[in-house]
């Protein structure tokens, strides 16, 4: 998901940016950007993108990468509508999610059969069923979201596909991590780097899907949003919307804790002052709360690397960079199944030790 850009005037965004009809339409569906008009934050791609538009049929592949909620796919399907038309996209435009099947039977089953097959050159433009006059260039488009999920032996089959079908076929990557891609597909791709959206563009999307909701946001409210989401405006819609669901319209004392599973600040601050403490019996104490409560351990680490990195935390160098480092393997071990109290016991008995 990405951001409308600001135009000159607050009317012009406003009808750039029409919603998609449907009540029970996802916010982040509901406000995507339809357009590259609409993508902002993101100038170095777009204007690649645009350049794309205007050459056509010499497009190259892409590689997009950069955090969740910045617009790579909104940017990629904005290109491809524009390109190919409302009569064409379904034909012409393959989407995939390399999350779901990462093995090198997808590249086989799923990309090579789409990639290969030949595609009629239109000409100069096709008059389509809007009224619209589109390119259609003689090329198809597969979109490959998550790349960097697929494993090693899928990305060198995807290579060969790239380099063998490329007259018929143009690839765009997307992905969060772009050293998790093989080089071989990485220099064969125009590479883009899509970078958190900053604050005045994230407040300004917000306060527009507000609006069109009829919900009341105080600028505290804003800040909690922004504060929660990380510069993920996906994820700052979806907390919107939850907010919407459970407190109505009105949210401008809303602080956008509870919705997104964050830690309470006062109970954050528990945790840390019996981390800073060194006694372990306290830390078992209020590591158990934590647990108990519900809160997860990644979320407490995220949280607890904020507070490392910040003006407030007193501890020195070394000490920031030994838990930063024992941080790392924690993540590993939950990212590999472990239980979330024992990983949390283990980040305070390692303080408690220092």
């Amino acid at each position: 998901m990405s951001l409308s850009s600001q135009p000159s005037s607050k009317k012009a965004k406003t009808e750039a940016t029409t919603p998609i009809p449907g009540a029970s339409t996802p916010w982040v569906e509901k406000y995507r950007p339809r357009t590259l008009d609409e993508v902002e934050a993101q100038d170095e791609a777009v204007s690649a993108l645009r350049a794309c538009l205007k050459e056509g049929a010499n497009m190259p592949h892409f590689l997009f990468h950069g955090p969740p909620g910045t617009g790579k796919t909104t940017s990629i399907l904005a290109v491809a509508h524009e390109l190919f038309g409302p009569d064409y996209i379904r034909s012409r435009v393959r989407e995939l999610n390399a999350s779901d099947d990462r093995g090198i039977n997808v590249v086989r089953e799923k990309i090579k059969v789409f990639a290969q097959g030949a595609v009629s050159s239109s000409g100069s433009g096709v008059t389509q069923s809007d009224g619209k006059v589109y390119p259609v260039p003689s090329f198809k488009l597969i979109i490959l979201d998550e790349a960097d999920a697929l494993l090693p032996d899928a990305q060198g089959a995807l290579r060969r596909m790239m380099e063998d079908f490329s007259d018929v076929t143009r690839f765009c990557i997307l992905c969060n991590y772009v050293s998790r891609i093989i080089d071989p597909i990485a220099s064969r791709c125009a590479k883009y780097r899509f970078k958190p959206l900053v604050k005045s563009a994230l407040y300004h999307r917000i306060q527009f899907v507000a609006q069109c909701e009829g919900i009341q946001l105080s600028e505290a409210s804003l800040q909690a949003l922004d504060g929660v989401s990380g510069g993920d405006l996906r994820l700052a819609i979806m907390h919107l919307q939850s907010a919407h669901k459970a407190s109505g319209n009105d949210l401008t004392k809303e602080d956008f804790v509870s919705v997104s599973g964050s830690v309470p600040a006062d109970v954050m601050q528990t945790y840390l002052k019996a981390l800073l403490s060194q006694r372990l019996e306290q830390v078992i104490q209020v590591t158990r709360q934590l647990v108990a409560q519900g809160y997860a351990a990644a979320q407490v680490l995220q949280q607890l690397q904020r507070f490392l990195v910040s003006p407030e935390c007193p501890l020195n160098s070394a000490q920031r960079g030994r838990m930063m480092i024992k941080m790392c393997e924690t993540e590993r071990r939950l990212a590999d199944g472990g239980d979330d109290y024992l990983q949390l016991l283990d980040i305070g008995s390692s303080v408690c030790a220092a």
